[in-house]
């Protein structure tokens, strides 16, 4: 059995135990916990309503002081064992936090604060950071992004949904995440991601890109030259290419496994390839944009919870397999058995995902669109 079907049959194992897990104190609530677990927009505490796929989050004025109350959804928009034990990951994730606050101090600058939290009464409770989500992107903001993501992975935790709504912008370039709904433990001395070794074309900065980033270059191609999105890329890819650098370092120091330490160094050799000159650069962003592309639509269309998005991409795969097929397939862009597929099965088999991707779309907005 995979590592992730054992952690699937763990967790639907604790939510029906009824168990309970509780983060921070009681005696600190602004409100007895009957009163908050109550609460709905038609409090008179809330000022704001967030809707997510798996929570609702509400920004709550409580003697002057501001709260986000994120409570989790009777129905969560999400299928799947992951969306539906969403909730408790991120309680589980935020007691493993609160038991690493003096041993892994450089946590508490990047995660938000829990001030309570507790499954069987559905709700957690965070101070309000003064912050906004990120609608640009540029230096700062990788470097804020990625130092946080290398002390997430070398303290255990694997990020997979680093997307726009889950992490805040404060005092202009400092990065605050928030959700942790799709945090799992892993080893990183031992393991590319939370899978273990199963599937190796995860890990921090593509969980980045294909959440993000390639979704801001298919925004931005709609607005400027190709030039000036290459341009971008290639920023983030400089800033990408310094921390695993770094991380690589860690892992060499702290005797990480040597397929770790294979796997890592062929990553950064793949994108000091791409730094050299202007052509390799553009032939890494259609190897790495198609990556993204693929492995985004297939959650999106595995969880049910399409976009306009999720079609969007799509057609960039489809006009990718169209137009660089010969470069994907000598380059190793195809994976997960598309190498084994013609041309024309592959451009059949998207055009497949594409119409399950128009079946699935949700009409619900995302906590970033409220």
């Amino acid at each position: 059995m995979s590592k992730s079907a054992i952690r699937r049959m763990n967790q639907l194992s604790f939510l029906n135990s009824k168990e309970e897990i509780e983060v921070g104190s009681k005696e600190d609530l602004p409100l007895p916990v009957e009163v908050l677990k109550k609460i709905d927009q038609d409090s008179p505490w809330v000022e704001k309503v967030f809707q997510g796929l798996t929570t609702i989050v509400y920004k709550i004025k409580i003697d002057g002081k501001y709260y986000a109350l994120k409570k989790k959804r009777e129905k969560i928009l999400v299928q799947g064992v992951d969306g539906q034990t969403s909730f408790l990951n991120e309680i589980q994730r935020r007691k493993d936090f609160e038991g690493l606050e003096k041993t892994a101090s450089e946590l508490n600058e990047i995660i938000v604060e829990t001030s309570y939290a507790s499954l069987n009464h559905g709700f957690i409770l965070l101070p309000w950071i003064r912050g906004q989500h990120i609608s640009q992107l540029n230096k700062d903001i990788y470097e804020n992004l990625f130092y946080s993501l290398y002390c997430m992975e070398c303290n255990g935790f694997f990020e997979w949904d680093l997307s726009w709504g889950n992490m805040l912008l404060v005092n202009g370039s400092q990065i605050k995440l928030f959700d942790f709904g799709y945090t799992y433990l892993y080893n990183p001395l031992l393991e590319y991601n939370s899978l273990g070794k199963e599937k190796p074309v995860f890990h921090g900065v593509e969980r980045f890109e294909s959440r993000m980033l390639m979704t801001y270059l298919i925004d931005q191609e709609e607005k400027i030259l190709e030039d000036k999105v290459l341009d971008e890329y290639k920023v983030e890819k400089e800033v990408a290419l310094k921390y695993y650098i770094k991380k690589l370092r860690w892992l060499e120091e702290h005797r990480a496994d040597d397929d770790i330490i294979a796997w890592t160094k062929g990553i950064i050799k793949l994108w000091e390839w791409g730094l050299r000159d202007n052509d390799s650069l553009k032939e890494l962003y259609i190897l790495e944009s198609f990556r993204s592309y693929v492995v985004d639509v297939s959650a999106d269309i595995s969880g049910k919870s399409c976009s306009p998005m999720t079609i969007k991409k799509v057609n960039r795969v489809l006009e990718l397999l169209n137009n660089e097929y010969d470069l994907l397939k000598e380059n190793k862009g195809l994976f997960w058995d598309d190498e084994l597929l013609s041309k024309q099965k592959l451009i059949d088999k998207y055009r497949r995902s594409k119409s399950r991707a128009e079946k699935y779309q949700l009409t619900t907005q995302s906590i970033i669109d409220v």
